[in-house]
């Protein structure tokens, strides 16, 4: 099913027109329709409730594929002139599908119960959206990192397992979430020293990572062998707010006053970042 919606920062989802490929017609006489200047199909029209009481119409056609979305994308378009970057959800199997092409796309949300193989998103990023600047996959996930998915400025993985580390290692944008990681204290200390060094993640500035169950951090191993500052309000603030929503998902503001956190320097610039580890999460956040 796909939607006509309208949604603002904070506010819930106004749904408008559902488009669906059910064929019964529960003895509705099918109708034709005029989807922009050069698409028709026929399907059934009738109203429908969601569950929070929104009164919308659903529109049933014989199949909901490329050329209806397509179709439906160019009619939206066309009735709103809209100018502004956007953002597309996609499901983890309709990459390798035949796909309508979009405009002005900066973000991608994908999403799915199935694993996504990461050489199948790749392909699909470099035939249509060379210049995104977000990308958000909630499924599963299978494969190595390529170069194009490491060039994504901001990255979100919900379920990045053994695959997050990897993605880290190689990462060249500013900002990655990873959530359900499996790593180790000597990973993350790698990570801190090839930033001090300058040996990587010369873009960097924000990483935030919530580890999988199983997974328990000690501090004392991240922090073995490295040079460390503890927190100075002369040098830095003691809170950060994040103001780089992806998608829907909520800012939050950060502690780094705490105790557990501690300061790395680079030494190439004496650019500083701030590090706060906990059992079960870690976080760094470079200063400007």
């Amino acid at each position: 099913m796909k939607f006509i919606a309208i949604q603002d920062w904070g506010i819930r989802l106004d749904v408008h027109i559902a488009f669906d490929d059910k064929t019964e017609t529960s003895g509705m006489k099918p109708v034709e329709l005029e989807i922009g200047d050069d698409f028709k199909t026929r399907g059934i029209v009738k109203t429908k409730l969601t569950k929070l009481k929104q009164e919308y119409c659903l529109i049933s056609v014989p199949k909901l594929d490329a050329k209806v979305t397509k179709a439906l994308h160019e009619h939206v378009k066309q009735l709103y002139r809209y100018t502004y970057l956007c953002g597309i959800e996609i499901g983890t199997n309709s990459l390798t599908e035949e796909l309508p092409i979009y405009e002005n796309v900066s973000k991608i949300l994908v999403k799915g119960k199935s694993a996504l193989e990461l050489n199948d998103l790749d392909t699909f990023l470099s035939q249509y959206y060379l210049n995104l600047t977000t990308l958000l996959i909630c499924s599963p996930i299978n494969g190595e990192a390529t170069s194009k998915l490491l060039e994504v400025g901001r990255v979100h993985l919900s379920y990045s397992d053994q695959c997050g580390i990897s993605f880290l290692s190689k990462f060249n944008g500013q900002q990655i979430n990873l959530f359900g990681a499996v790593l180790t204290e000597k990973e993350l200390n790698e990570f801190i020293r090839k930033w001090m060094k300058s040996e990587g993640y010369l873009n960097l500035e924000f990483v935030t990572i919530y580890l999988s169950r199983e997974s328990v951090l000690n501090r004392d191993l991240i922090i073995d062998q490295l040079e460390i500052e503890s927190f100075d309000e002369k040098k830095r603030p003691g809170w950060y707010q994040s103001d780089i929503p992806l998608f829907m998902m909520k800012t939050n503001r950060l502690d780094f006053s705490r105790d557990d956190c501690f300061d790395v320097i680079r030494e190439s610039d004496g650019k500083r970042a701030s590090v706060l580890p906990t059992p079960s999460s870690f976080t760094f956040l470079v200063w400007n």
